[in-house]
């Protein structure tokens, strides 16, 4: 099926092609496009990618080889235009959409949607700002080596469904208003998680395939925290909180921390500090 895939390259490497279908929503005055963008992965040995999203439905999976990406986006015509650049020499990829007003990349509307897939094949550092919406972020097979992601007010998941391929070096993860659920941390394999919260609802699961020791730094505003642990991960947890609550069930307070009981006996280990002003931590076990 990909015999050809040489002179494809060729034609990909100067163009991009956009297959644009239109609808009009009359009640909102406002003109809907659909377009589609892909390129086809060929000699590329990293990539580093940008995607920022303002508002709507936003969904990211692994794509299957031999693409390089692939992006799907509904969005409102008259007031943005879509970005899709790729550059080979210093491969970097850009995605979202552009203000046409003012340059911004903020957008309005609940029909504005984006579907992207990301190559699994080659390293990725992936850099992701999503304002408001629902977000469904499944990083999953990707070889991840790492990742900046912040959002607005949003509903957000973000799932680590299959083990990265590699060890990511750093997990930045950043929610304003947001209730943020993250699953599947041991599968990203990060050397260092670090996650700030302000107002709302944190979930963090650290289920998975643990290959390593690791490090996690939780910093929480005002809401609810809540931490998934695996049963056979040693967990050394120390905690900076005002007026928060704490259920540490099955963690053993030793000096000026708190373990779990098969802490000196696990495989792998976790360090994990938390710094919380308002609100509630509550310990989960998941075998």
């Amino acid at each position: 099926m990909f015999n050809n895939l040489r002179s494809i390259r060729l034609i990909a490497t100067s163009t991009i092609l956009f297959a644009a279908v239109a609808t009009v929503a009359p009640a909102a005055a406002q003109s809907w496009q659909t377009v589609n963008s892909s390129r086809q992965r060929w000699d590329e040995t990293q990539l580093d990618v940008s995607i920022e999203y303002g508002a709507g439905e936003l969904t990211i999976v692994a794509a299957d080889d031999p693409l390089l990406y692939e992006m799907e986006m509904r969005y409102d015509e008259d007031e943005f235009t879509p970005i899709a650049k790729y550059d080979p020499d210093a491969e970097t990829l850009v995605l979202g959409l552009d203000d046409r007003n003012n340059g911004s990349t903020q957008i309005h509307g609940d029909e504005s949607r984006a579907e992207i897939a990301l190559t699994r094949e080659i390293p990725v550092d992936l850099d992701l700002d999503f304002g408001a919406g629902e977000a469904d972020v499944d990083l999953g097979g990707i070889s991840l080596r790492s990742l900046d992601f912040s959002t607005g007010a949003s509903e957000t998941t973000v799932r680590f469904s299959e083990p990265n391929a590699i060890r990511a070096e750093m997990l930045s993860l950043e929610a304003g208003a947001a209730e943020f659920t993250v699953v599947g941390l041991g599968n990203a394999r990060a050397e260092h998680i670090d996650f700030q919260g302000g107002v709302g609802s944190t979930t963090l699961d650290f289920s998975g395939e643990w290959a390593a020791d690791a490090s996690a730094n939780v910093q929480m505003g005002i809401g609810s925290l809540v931490l998934r642990f695996p049963r056979d991960l040693g967990i050394r947890l120390e905690k900076d909180s005002f007026l928060t609550s704490f259920d540490g069930d099955g963690l053993v307070k030793r000096g000026g921390a708190y373990y779990s009981t098969n802490w000196d006996s696990a495989e792998h280990q976790l360090s994990i500090t938390v710094d919380a002003a308002f609100g509630s931590i509550d310990v989960e076990w998941i075998q």
